[in-house]
């Protein structure tokens, strides 16, 4: 189930054999090097002794007085693609011809430091730049520097008064084109002989400069299309055993994508009608389950190749394969064997990658399959990504489960197992396969309240998508068993009776605010209630009939008009705001925003935010997606706006059209 940095790590057996609901523990992992707290085991290191150590991407509020910049590195010139965050000392690099680090290119980036600068003494100090390429710096408010264009090395300045031991507001903006990067950040006054500023004078601080100006949108049906679920319909004898609920659940909750594995009539039939109905299946592979490449592989009955499988039995249902779910794990605790030779020691690497490229060979040479996408293998252990070896030729996804509960979403983890995951897969992307929040008893495995739950899985898709992964899978839809003390069987955001929890109607309320357009096979929607039937049932196996339809690619939805930028800036108490800006084939844009700091049942103490609008509207609609979809709010040409920011997602629906407003009510913004 997880990708654990920690001593010891339980798996779920999910989409394993032989297992239905059952709590598996791995053997005890050694203690990991602290090297791996960090994304040194894929980093390049700067070419400055200041370059700090790499740390959460949002510092938190306990840190906020520590001495240091909080530096957030982009891919990109436009502030939006964010890759990593760290804690900077000062300002003092020169990267050269370098990437400041492996998550980003050596060219086409920018870098944004905030916080704030303590004065020495009261008198007039110079700041200064000394960039290659572009370069601004706000001082207390003040655009001091702005030398937004391409160029050598060179050095801007200016001047304003400060008061001795007064914190200021500092916000400093980098981006650098292409060839040699530098960046500094100086300072002198009548007493204060020019150095580079110390980090005994900066602070990470509660800045409460703009940031995100000129923000280019993503596509919102591109967001919904990276929603996908953990489902394990094959379970007969859990409350997935109830398959009709099942069905009508994932439907009332507008997702398209699920990830599942099995091979027996009943199931196969159930992934296609799915698939009719629009919701597209990734399937896991193994022999265990009566997948694999070829019969060396020993595969159990019914012993289908993957291409006969993907091909003539799941070619409605099927959208990707994906290689060996945690194989690291599995294989020391159910045998598998190849040619009647059991898998043993590290023979498990070997076999798996044959296993990865054979996959790959049989469905790239078949015209029927080979457009389908494999994802390759996902593991548990932090040494397994280096010791696997370079499986990129045989992959077009990489996979990765990155759990972190009982964390945040955005506690720094989502970029650090990413970094660490990528190593087999080379430039592929990383599909989130696996991640989620159980909310077992407190004597489980690393729980969260139902409460917390439904604020966490909103922020983990929206925080994978910024991060740009092409599709997370949140783990799963429904609790397997009644259960509580066993953390596997309550990672569901359905109760195994049926009942819905917090974080179903959060997402489902995501979805449906976001969603352009809605799948036309999709009936209207209905949230599960208790007169659903809860007792699993005994399946029934179902003749199998062949189908002949071609699955599709793993694709991005195209917008159906070039997507906008939207000329907006954020301000007043922005420490830990995190923002998704999306836009509809309409023109409407939705901006998302929400506090990434570590959540409780109760509500949490909003920020006050405050919204400039550059771009003319006539109508803006605030949601609370973790309530309802009715609106919060309606602000009629709306040119700034000030709203409660909480740790839950609030929509801000931004209409230029007056042809697309409902009629503005008479509203109070309200807190979350």
């Amino acid at each position: 189930m997880s990708d654990l940095i920690t001593a010891a790590a339980t798996s779920s057996p999910d989409l394993n054999p032989g297992v239905s609901a059952s709590s598996i523990v791995a053997p005890a992992l050694s203690t990991l090097a602290d090297s791996l707290f960090t994304f040194s085991s894929s980093a390049t290191a700067s070419s400055s002794s200041t370059s700090g150590t790499l740390a959460s991407p949002e510092p938190s509020a306990a840190i906020v007085n520590q001495p240091g910049l909080r530096a957030q590195y982009f891919q990109g010139k436009n502030f939006t693609t964010l890759k990593w965050s760290e804690i900077n000392p000062t300002v003092n690099f020169t990267w050269g011809n370098q990437a400041p680090n492996s998550l980003v290119a050596a060219d086409n980036f920018a870098v944004r430091w905030t916080g704030q600068v303590q004065a020495k003494s009261t008198e007039a100090y110079t700041f200064y730049t000394r960039s290659d390429d572009s370069v601004r710096l706000w001082v207390n408010g003040q655009l001091l520097i702005d030398n937004w264009a391409d160029h050598d090395l060179t050095e801007d300045s200016g001047t304003i008064a400060l008061a001795a031991g007064q914190n200021y507001d500092i916000k400093l903006e980098y981006y650098e084109r292409a060839g040699g990067a530098t960046a500094q950040l100086l300072w002198s006054s009548p007493t204060q002989a020019k150095e580079i500023i110390p980090a005994s004078q900066l602070f990470q601080g509660t800045s409460t400069l703009p940031f995100a100006i000129g923000a280019p949108a993503k596509s919102a049906d591109a967001f919904v299309d990276s929603i996908g679920i953990n489902t394990h319909v094959r379970y007969y004898d859990t409350a997935y055993g109830n398959y009709p609920f099942v069905k009508q659940s994932l439907l009332d909750l507008g997702i398209r994508h699920i990830r599942d594995g099995g091979s027996d009539p009943t199931w196969i039939n159930r992934i296609n009608e799915l698939g009719r109905l629009g919701i597209k299946s990734t399937l896991v592979l193994d022999p265990n389950i009566g997948i694999g490449p070829d019969a060396s592989y020993d595969i159990k009955p019914p012993g289908y190749t993957v291409t006969n499988f993907v091909k003539n039995l799941v070619a409605e249902g099927v959208e990707a394969v994906e290689i060996l779910n945690e194989f690291d794990l599995f294989h020391r605790i159910f045998p598998y064997t190849r040619n009647g030779q059991p898998v043993t020691g590290d023979g498990w690497i070997s076999y798996v990658r044959d296993f990865t490229r054979d996959v790959y060979t049989a469905l790239k040479a078949d015209p029927a399959t080979a457009h389908i996408p494999i994802i390759g293998p996902s593991f548990v252990y932090a040494n397994s990504s280096g010791a696997i070896g370079d499986l990129s030729q045989w992959v077009d996804y990489g996979s990765f489960h990155p759990y972190n509960n009982p964390n945040n979403p955005g506690d720094g983890s989502l970029a650090r197992d990413y970094a660490m995951r990528s190593q087999p897969f080379g430039t592929k992307p990383l599909i989130a396969t696996e991640v989620g929040y159980s909310t077992g008893s407190p004597t489980s495995d690393r729980p969260v309240s139902e409460a917390v739950q439904a604020k966490y899985l909103p922020r983990l898709f929206l925080e994978s998508f910024n991060a740009g992964a092409p599709r997370t899978f949140s783990y799963e839809l429904m609790d397997q068993k009644a259960d509580p003390n066993n953390s596997e069987n309550n990672y569901g955001i359905i109760r195994s009776n049926g009942t819905p929890k917090p974080a179903y109607t959060a997402l489902k309320n995501l979805i449906t605010l976001l969603d352009d357009p809605k799948p036309e096979v999709v009936p209207a929607p209905t949230t599960p209630t208790t007169s659903a039937p809860t007792t699993p049932v005994t399946a029934t196996p179902a003749p199998l009939t062949p189908v002949t339809a071609t699955p599709a690619p793993i694709t991005t939805p195209a917008p159906a008009a070039p997507l906008g930028a939207l000329n907006f800036s954020i301000g007043g108490s922005t420490q830990n705001v995190h923002h998704t800006l999306l836009e509809k084939s309409n023109g409407d844009f939705y901006l998302v925003l929400w506090l990434e700091v570590p959540s409780t049942a109760q509500a949490a103490v909003g920020q006050n935010v405050t919204l400039n609008f550059n771009t003319p509207f006539a109508q803006a609609t605030t949601y609370a997606p973790n309530q309802s979809i009715a609106p919060l709010a309606r602000y009629t040409a709306p040119t700034q706006l000030t709203l409660n920011v909480s740790d839950a997602p609030l929509i801000i629906q931004l209409s230029a059209s007056d042809a697309a407003l409902v009629p503005p009510v008479t509203a109070t913004p309200q807190p979350l």
